[in-house]
């Protein structure tokens, strides 16, 4: 009998602590998503301070990698791209170089950080309520579309390059004319034969692209002339 209350009480200790684990499990789970809305919010790099008093501040809190500033006017996308060794380098790491599963925004590693190539295409997850290129969704509504064609990516050195959007649909990511930044010429005659809402400027162009759902190849791109 006593060699039973033992192992009794040894199965009773394993039930504790695997108990314990899973509530452990599930406090983080609940940690990690507000950690990841939190950093992944346009708050959290306050793009007022850039453009403010104190934006050479926080531009030295960013890693090595930081090559602009990306704002969509009146819209939550305003945030700082990084470009780094490889096109995974910021998938799961923010611009403070801090593993974070929102990632950050960036430049593909095959396009000059000057955005001086013709066609540059730009990163970033499909993030809840608008955070990162989420908010890229609002693009199909035609109200808000109206509303927000315009934009600029600031350079490191200060310069500004405006933007003005001038097509968003969902293509697939294994399209290479899109994902595979060689020219404009490819991009505008793969576009050509889908949806444009306006004639683009010139041939200067730069792509805002994520996916449409977790899983799927399918992708929503939005893009802009830069003048």
């Amino acid at each position: 009998m006593k060699t039973i209350r033992i192992l009794d009480d040894i199965v009773d200790n394993i039930y504790r602590i695997i108990f314990i684990l899973i509530m452990l499990i599930g406090l983080y789970y609940i940690y990690d998503t507000i950690y990841i809305f939190y950093n992944a919010s346009a708050s959290r790099i306050n793009a007022s301070l850039y453009n403010g008093k104190n934006k050479e501040a926080v531009i030295k809190e960013l890693t090595e990698d930081y090559i602009a500033w990306l704002e969509i006017d009146d819209s939550d996308i305003n945030y700082p791209i990084m470009q780094g060794k490889t096109n995974s380098s910021y998938l799961n790491k923010d611009p403070y170089g801090k593993f974070s599963l929102s990632g950050s925004i960036f430049l593909d590693i095959r396009n000059k950080n000057d955005f001086s190539d013709s066609y540059s295409v730009l990163y970033g997850h499909h993030m809840a309520n608008g955070y990162m290129f989420g908010a890229l969704d609002e693009f199909y509504e035609e109200e808000y579309w109206e509303k927000h064609q315009t934009g600029k990516i600031t350079l490191k050195d200060g310069k500004e390059l405006k933007l003005d959007i001038f097509a968003c649909i969902n293509t697939d990511a294994n399209v290479d004319a899109v994902f595979n930044p060689e020219g404009s010429d490819a991009v505008l005659s793969y576009f050509s034969y889908n949806l444009f809402y306006k004639r683009p400027k010139n041939k200067h162009i730069v792509a805002l692209t994520t996916c449409m759902e977790p899983g799927s190849t399918k992708r929503t791109v939005v893009l802009a002339c830069i003048d």
